[in-house]
């Protein structure tokens, strides 16, 4: 009580003079509506004001939390999309529609060579997801191989770093063509072979598939020149170029499926063989 009387005597005049300043307002605003609705006004703001100061300090302090909270929500999101999807789709591949006929089938890399002569790769995809041998497999980077054996769940695609591999392809630019082939010695070193000496290759250029066949759609990256030597018996090129993919750091791939294979391949079953 001493300290109440205290203060009370010390602050005395500062209380009064918050006294009265109270009672000339509450009388001004009383009298005047002008004065109070500007009174009404100013309090209203200064109320506003201080309660969104008070939400943005409760949420500052709520921010940690709710962050926590996002990051294990999108780490359950992304498990389940990987789950059930865990391919994008890839605007750079050609798609199904009036002038192309290809559609693409998903698959993850299961196993994976690059050493052997004749390599391969294992994909989680087969006869019930309705992949078929002779199809191709692609990402938008590249080519990657064609499917040779398939099981129930499962598939064997042969890598085109495959001694017995021959794919056909062709100049971007120059629309020159040539076959895509590998001499067995470095796995990240390819050959293109039949192009005339004619053509202006050089090195950077890129060679695209010629979409010749069933196994890719044309114009699928193949590889960059990276070097080039005039063979002196004969009117080709030798030309080396460097894969466009990766095959040894690949996880994910497509299946390429053409809705016209079935009908050309029964074509080609007719053609006359000569000996």
């Amino acid at each position: 009580m001493r300290n109440l009387f205290y203060l009370l005597d010390r602050f005395h005049l500062i209380l009064l003079l918050f006294l009265l300043e109270g009672i000339a307002i509450f009388s001004l605003s009383k009298h005047y509506e002008y004065q109070d609705a500007r009174i009404t006004n100013m309090s209203a703001a200064i109320a506003g004001k201080v309660f969104e100061i008070r939400s943005g300090i409760a949420d500052y302090f709520r921010m940690k939390g709710e962050n926590r909270r996002l990051s294990q929500e999108n780490a359950v999101l992304l498990a389940k999309m990987e789950f059930v999807f865990p391919y994008t789709a890839d605007s750079l591949l050609p798609m199904e529609s009036d002038v192309s006929t290809f559609s693409y089938i998903p698959a993850k890399i299961i196993d994976n060579s690059i050493t052997e002569s004749i390599n391969y790769l294992m994909l989680n995809k087969g006869l019930g997801d309705q992949v078929n041998t002779g199809e191709g497999v692609i990402t938008s980077d590249g080519v990657v191989g064609i499917i040779t054996h398939v099981s129930e769940n499962y598939s064997l695609a042969m890598s085109v770093i495959s001694t017995k591999s021959r794919i056909s392809v062709k100049h971007k630019t120059l629309g020159a063509f040539g076959n895509l082939t590998w001499d067995g010695v470095d796995p990240f070193v390819m050959s293109v072979d039949n192009v005339s000496k004619t053509n202006p290759v050089a090195v950077g250029d890129t060679f695209v598939t010629a979409g010749y066949s069933n196994f890719f759609p044309p114009d699928i990256p193949v590889g960059i020149v990276t070097d080039i030597q005039q063979d002196p018996a004969t009117s080709f090129l030798y030309i080396d170029v460097k894969l466009s993919n990766r095959l040894d750091k690949l996880d994910y791939v497509y299946i390429v499926q053409s809705k016209d294979k079935p009908e050309i391949d029964s074509l080609l079953l007719l053609r006359p063989q000569f000996k």
